[in-house]
């Protein structure tokens, strides 16, 4: 929200991508008397109606109903002032902790400080700063807890916890860390007791549940098989009833398993991308694998969780590997546009991305630390297409997305014309295009692919070639829809009213719009007038 309203504020309005406007209470101080859930742009009017200022926000019955994802991977007390300045700019409500922990299978350490099982330096009294900044920021402080990872002496002193291999020998990751059964009602125990007492010591408000993506085949102490599906949920269900209130997200690496069911509660799907998906187009089915309920996109079902949750990926663009030539000019600007086209991606798509955080950072590698640092200019460019993804995500999250047979279908509703092709998917070399459709709303998202060769989010994107396109649309009762655009970059990013005019359709009478997408990305809007 707005922290201080400007001199010469009359009013004080929420105004959502939908185009629905809620008016605050307002006496020199403004309160809504309760926002529906979303992402608004809360602004400060002037008596002439002008914008004085303005912020984003999202609401929700909790953060994990539309979550908007950061990280933070840095825990000397120097780091704190820095990284919430970044998360706050991001607008985050969940924040990532990642590698806090003195030891997995004891993550609290010594109030002195600790070091991370990878040798970093801890300090609490820094962990506990950085959790009450994001609180009080309005953002869950979410701890990194691998499901079952242990350590090897604790492994020694408890066998019966753990997996068995096929082959009798021990499931493992990498030489350091055993893997304890989910399904383990004394692994269950020892989890929350011990991860629940670090947050209650440290702060956080909840866990994100990881998993390495395996074991696929996997037996218990005894010997018996697992259904690595069933040995989760019940994991979630002991975790949800002894922390009711926490925020629970669970990593289901590259969909698996799919259709994991959660727990009721506050919490959200998480699905960590990875080769051989290494592609836009892949994101779409491998979120509709994770969630089990393909070609839907809805409002938060009951327990409060989004169709497609959220995805991380970690695009390997930045050159790190190769010490002495680090990319530099065009080639990091490439860089940075397929993380700001994964994101759009994402967002089109019905789902929340992980790739900012820590202190002007993006994910680059699947250990957090090894992270690129984004110079200044870059970040301002994050921020901008950040922004733009959370003023249009509503438009996306509810409804009916009808691009598979809408977009380039002889018999669509809505057509997109340039001297370029158009696709329903993200694809390299194309406009992506996304319609989601309600009652009163069309929304129609224009993404400019073309400078991917592969459609890649593991490969550097160019800047595209696109600059507008012509959008017709059929709908009932042509002469009662009133059309407004988004444009990257235009008019503060806001919708501006657009003008539509007749044309013609195979079905009879349609209207037609002109796009604008000069920086990349534009958002078209039709509601009912």
């Amino acid at each position: 929200m707005l922290d201080q309203l400007p001199e010469g504020t009359g009013s004080v309005v929420a105004r959502r991508a939908r185009g629905d406007v809620i008016d605050a209470e307002y006496d020199g101080a403004a309160r809504f008397g309760g926002l529906p859930g979303g992402t608004y742009s809360v602004e400060a009017l002037g008596d002439n109606g002008a914008v004085l200022a303005e912020e984003l926000t999202t609401v929700g019955a909790h953060p994990g109903e539309r979550p908007v994802h950061g990280f933070a991977t840095s825990f000397q007390d120097g780091d704190v002032p820095a990284i919430l300045e970044w998360l706050i700019a991001l607008r985050c409500t969940v924040v990532q902790i990642y590698d806090w922990m003195a030891e997995y299978a004891a993550p609290l350490g010594p109030e002195e400080g600790w070091k991370d099982p990878s040798g970093r330096p801890v300090s609490y009294t820094a962990l506990r700063s950085l959790a009450a900044g994001i609180r009080e920021g309005g953002a869950v402080a979410h701890a990194y807890a691998p499901v079952y990872a242990v350590d090897l002496a604790f492994g020694a002193a408890h066998p019966e916890l753990l997996m068995v291999r096929n082959d009798g020998g021990k499931q493992r990751f990498l030489d350091m860390i055993e893997l304890a059964d989910p399904a383990n009602v004394d692994w269950q125990r020892h989890f929350a007791a011990s991860y629940g007492a670090a947050a209650d010591s440290i702060g956080f408000d909840g866990f994100h549940v990881d998993t390495y993506g395996y074991p696929r085949v996997a037996g218990n102490a005894r010997g018996e098989a697992l259904d690595m599906r069933a040995a989760y949920e019940s994991f979630l269900t002991f975790l949800r009833a002894a922390r009711p209130e926490d925020q629970i997200s669970f990593n289901q690496v590259n969909g698996v398993p799919s259709a994991v069911g959660l727990p009721l509660g506050p919490g959200f799907r998480y699905c960590e991308v990875w080769p051989p998906n290494d592609q836009w187009r892949h994101l779409e089915a491998l979120m509709d694998r994770t969630s089990g309920r393909a070609g839907l996109v809805a409002p938060p079902a009951t327990g409060g969780e989004l169709v497609r949750g959220s995805i991380a990926c970690y695009p390997p663009v930045w050159g790190r590997g190769d010490k002495e030539s680090p990319v530099l000019g065009a080639a990091r600007e490439a860089a940075l546009r397929t993380v700001l086209c994964t994101e759009a991606v994402a967002t089109c798509l019905g789902a929340s991305a992980l790739l900012y955080g820590d202190v002007n950072a993006v994910l680059c590698d699947p250990y957090y630390p090894k992270h690129e640092r984004l110079a200044v200019g870059e970040a301002g460019t994050a921020i901008a297409w950040h922004r733009f993804a959370l003023r249009c995500r509503d438009l996306f999250l509810e409804g009916e997305d009808t691009s598979w047979y809408d977009i380039a279908d002889e018999n669509g509703a809505v057509a997109l014309e340039w001297d370029g092709p158009v696709r329903p998917e993200p694809v390299g070399g194309t406009v992506f295009a996304r319609v989601v459709r309600s009652d009163d709303c069309v929304a129609v998202s224009v993404l400019d692919l073309t400078g991917s060769a592969q459609g890649s989010w593991s490969e550097p994107t160019q800047s595209g070639r696109c600059r507008s396109v012509r959008a017709r649309l059929l709908v009932p009762a042509p002469d009662s829809w009133r059309a407004a655009v988004a444009t990257l970059g235009r008019h503060g990013d806001r919708f501006v009213a657009a003008t539509l005019t007749p044309a013609r359709h195979r079905e009879g009478r349609a209207v037609e719009v002109e796009v604008p997408v000069e920086s990349g990305w534009s958002v078209l809007r039709l509601t009912r007038a």
